[in-house]
């Protein structure tokens, strides 16, 4: 059985000595890897400093992921993209005809600015990348009034022409099973490009995946995305008090599920607890989650994310130190077992 693995998420900080701190207490609560995100803002203005970093992160013993956090509009992450900003025709493009900001996976922009990324996260030390929450534009997350709640992307010129190319129709204006294939078949191209390329040049791959059977029309199929070439690491995030589930339930539920396709695919799989926006009383839930995601098969376990998110106070836990002191316990005595 493969050694337990444990980490947590970090950000907002680049301040080194700070971080060196903030290292030395992942330690001694029981990490074994940091998930550093590397925004867009990180990439044009702190590279050097995320490099020292990733070093002292590998210094320490501890593996080093890099989370392209809210990149292009493409992953999961509070951070804004200047990309978008910069290429508006390489944009995805709502159904209601509207440009979005986020990145197209199909545009030629979108891929060179992916693996420019890809090449500052490897050349600044990190030993794997975690494709963390790859989507397409989902007008949910921006607000109820943001956009018709039937409203998707990506209707681009680009998309359009290819669905046609490849389907012999124009795109319908609403989402058919056809065209929910093809918007699958869009992402599944860009990650397997983009994972090839960072296997090439020695990196694992990590992917995590929104939790499937919960209605989401952008959950990519498991089965077909843990079956890209070079990945190394397949899992998900069951955020139970998001969802509104049982802790319990839930994590068991989607660790099953992961293991599954982690076992056909010959990878490892891992979980991440939600210990951000956790309310007070609540915080052992972040323990049940970790300890039934072990009990369920992961070998590697994360929480989202360092200190309850505190940096944070749209996100943060109303007792981020309590969330941060269950965390540590949690991994301690699991690593221990």
């Amino acid at each position: 059985m493969s050694q337990l693995e444990t980490g947590v998420s970090y950000f907002a900080n680049r301040w080194f000595h700070h971080f060196v701190r903030d290292l030395d207490e992942m330690i001694s609560h029981g990490c074994t890897f940091v998930v550093h995100t590397f925004s867009e803002n990180d990439y044009l203005f702190a590279r050097g400093t995320i490099g020292r970093f990733f070093r002292a992160t590998r210094d320490a013993g501890l593996g080093c992921w890099a989370d392209p956090w809210g990149l292009m509009g493409l992953f999961g992450g509070e951070a804004f993209s200047k990309f978008v900003a910069r290429n508006p025709d390489a944009c995805q493009v709502l159904s209601d005809g509207r440009i979005v900001p986020a990145a197209c996976p199909s545009a030629q922009e979108t891929r060179a600015a992916m693996k420019d990324w890809i090449d500052a996260a490897l050349e600044a030390g990190s030993d794997t990348i975690l494709w963390d929450e790859p989507h397409l534009f989902i007008p949910e997350w921006e607000g109820a009034d943001f956009a018709p709640p039937e409203a998707w992307a990506c209707r681009c010129p680009r998309c359009t022409e290819r669905f046609r190319s490849d389907l012999g129709g124009d795109m319908p204006p609403e989402l058919t099973p056809e065209l929910q294939a093809f918007r699958q078949n869009l992402l599944l191209e860009f990650l397997g490009e983009m994972i090839a390329y960072a296997k090439a040049q020695g990196a694992n791959n990590a992917v995590c995946l929104l939790p499937v059977g919960e209605g989401s029309r952008e959950a990519l199929p498991w089965e077909r995305v843990s079956a890209l070439p070079g990945i190394d690491i397949f899992g998900t995030d069951p955020y139970w008090i998001i969802f509104e589930r049982d802790v319990e339930e839930f994590v068991a539920e989607q660790t099953r599920k992961v293991v599954e396709v982690c076992q056909a695919s010959g990878i490892r799989p891992h979980i991440w607890a939600q210990a951000f926006k956790v309310p007070a009383g609540r915080e052992s839930e972040i323990e049940v989650a970790l300890t039934t995601a072990k009990a369920e098969g992961a070998t590697i376990l994360a929480a989202w994310g360092y200190r309850g998110c505190e940096a944070l106070s749209q996100i943060a836990c109303e007792k981020p130190e309590i969330a941060w002191e269950t965390i540590g316990r949690a991994f301690s005595r699991l690593r221990s077992r």
